[in-house]
């Protein structure tokens, strides 16, 4: 491996002989100064890929503070060429971290093996750091927060900027703090987030959580962690990408909603809120299926209000909506949990009863329903009064199917209203087809 090489030499003989073997070696020697001074200078100018530093030099600074100067000011490496190997030398040396150390007098294997092996670890270094600045300009470039840190998670080696876009703290108080993340985290959500990601952990984790910003704002991340290992399988580093889906999580949560609503539509009555006549056959079916499997009762009423047409021709349909909705509430408390209480259509309402023991309750719940129906309500200040026509079916008594059983009851609401309304009547089959 060949490089551009200044010589720093303050005897001006040895200097010519360094760089005659430095040429010779195929090197290309881009400057000979004598003193500290002038390395600087030219290494500023220059940028050789090492510097062949005398220990001691011309002017005010030894070979070791100008080494060192070099390094921090201009991140070029320097091999030391000396006669002068005592500890003390050597502890100096040391301090200034260079890529070799040849000693004066030495054969040209020496400064060609010594220079190899430095060049070789300037080229590894450079990689290196164009690696870190690819890396640096990706993680800084993106939205997401990148860190790494120890597996104890004692120590954070990086955070990207992102991290004080989304937590509103710097990133130097992560780096002193490596868990002062937490104080971010919504009081709500930081046991959870302390049981995941506070213990040192080699696996890799997600957890959706808030953070509260210093502003008072909110934000919801999706945070990810995952081992970084080397080829035996030991954990080095772990990792941490952090997304902010606030806007992904709020679409979600309207989408939920929008979905809910849709449902809600299909499955009940807009203007009560009760289960709709699609929604009130197939709680009637999953009853009968209980029913069928372990035994019992279900009975089914078909209520139609009596002189609701009143209240729509003197008040008009604004007022019929509310008689409606008044009307449903009052269904709708008397019933046990598991029954279900549906608008059927215009003034026309069903109740599916599950469980029932005996014919008689189906019975009493229409007496109970029908009190309801009669209780004076007031409409612009007017006292107002309904009735209803109940019908009743059971299973097994009156029909084995939902057809049956609804049809059935609508025949006994029917013979009601024929019979003066404001009733509740069991369906009664006066014929051998079973119908009234």
């Amino acid at each position: 491996m060949k490089g551009r090489i200044l010589i720093v030499e303050d005897e001006a003989l040895i200097a010519l002989s360094i760089e005659k073997q430095l040429r010779n070696l195929g090197h290309e020697v881009c400057g000979v100064v004598a003193s500290g001074e002038e390395a600087l200078s030219q290494a500023a100018a220059l940028r050789p890929d090492l510097v062949l530093m005398d220990v001691h030099l011309a002017g005010a600074m030894d070979g070791f503070e100008t080494a060192a100067l070099i390094r921090e000011k201009h991140a070029i490496p320097s091999v030391y060429l000396t006669a002068h190997a005592d500890e003390a030398t050597l502890d100096r040396a040391k301090q200034t971290d260079p890529f070799g150390f040849i000693l004066k007098p030495f054969h040209e294997i020496d400064l060609r093996i010594g220079l190899e092996m430095a060049l070789h670890r300037r080229a590894t270094e450079l990689r290196a750091r164009e690696s870190e600045e690819m890396f640096r300009l990706v993680t800084e470039g993106i939205d997401d927060v990148f860190w790494l840190s120890s597996p104890d998670l004692k120590v954070v080696y990086y955070v990207s900027a992102a991290y004080e876009r989304l937590w509103g703290r710097s990133r130097d108080s992560l780096y002193q703090s490596p868990m002062s993340f937490l104080d971010g985290v919504h009081q709500d959500d930081l046991a959870r987030v302390v049981a995941v990601f506070a213990q040192p952990g080699r696996e890799t984790r997600e957890l959706e959580y808030r953070l509260v910003r210093p502003d008072g704002s909110i934000r919801w991340i999706r945070d990810r962690r995952f081992p970084v290992c080397d080829q035996q399988g030991m954990c080095l580093r772990l990792a941490s990408i952090v997304t902010d889906i606030t806007e992904h999580r709020q679409a979600r949560e309207d989408l939920l909603e929008l979905n809910k609503q849709l449902q809600q539509q299909a499955t009940h009555d807009m203007l009560t809120g009760l289960p709709n006549r699609r929604l009130f056959i197939d709680r009637l079916e999953q009853a009968l299926a209980h029913a069928r499997r372990f035994g019992g009762r279900v009975g089914m009423l078909f209520i139609d209000l009596d002189g609701f047409k009143g209240i729509n021709d003197r008040f008009g349909h604004q007022a019929g909506d509310e008689a409606l909705i008044l009307i449903a509430k009052r269904i709708k408390l008397l019933l046990r949990e598991v029954d279900s209480a549906a608008r059927l259509g215009g003034d026309e309402f069903g109740i599916v009863l599950p469980d029932m023991a005996r014919q008689e309750d189906a019975e009493l719940v229409g007496e109970k329903v029908l009190e309801e129906v009669r209780r004076t309500f007031s409409m612009r200040t007017v006292c107002c009064t309904l009735g209803a026509s109940i019908g009743i079916t059971t299973y097994p008594d009156h029909g084995e199917t939902v057809d049956e059983l609804i049809s059935r009851a609508d025949k006994a609401m029917y013979q009601v209203k024929k019979n003066g309304k404001g009733g509740v009547g069991i369906y009664r089959p006066v014929d051998l087809d079973g119908e009234a």
